[in-house]
């Protein structure tokens, strides 16, 4: 009875064990899922505050690059002295922001082109 009680324990503790990984991956991946959703809600939630600062004219030229970086986070997409936000997640159709800086990199220039869906 002895011997069949540790066979079947050792059977049991096998399965655990191989069930055990692909367990831990998908508390991982859980995990992951997590931080990607604190992220993306992050970045929605600079890019809302770049488009209330500019309704509410608190955006305006002059300001210097890197205050602008501090406060809305780095932009999509970087070309010469232009800065283009935009809604992380809806990018068909949305509002897209251009931020165009001079060469003492002070902003220039604000453009806010498409709509809300």
């Amino acid at each position: 009875m002895k011997k069949k009680t540790f066979a079947w324990s050792l059977v049991v503790l096998f399965f655990c064990a191989g069930c055990s990984q692909p367990l831990r991956t998908l508390m991982e991946l859980g995990g992951e899922q997590k931080a990607q959703q604190a992220y993306v809600r992050q970045k929605q939630a600079r890019f809302e505050a770049l488009l209330r600062d500019i309704e509410r004219q608190r955006l305006l030229p002059g300001l210097r690059k890197e205050r602008v970086v501090a406060r809305y986070g780095e932009p999509v997409l970087t070309e010469g002295g232009v800065f283009l936000y935009r809604d992380p997640v809806d990018f068909v159709g949305a509002k897209k922001v251009y931020l165009e800086f001079n060469d003492r990199d002070l902003l220039d220039s604000i453009k806010v082109t498409g709509h809300e869906s």
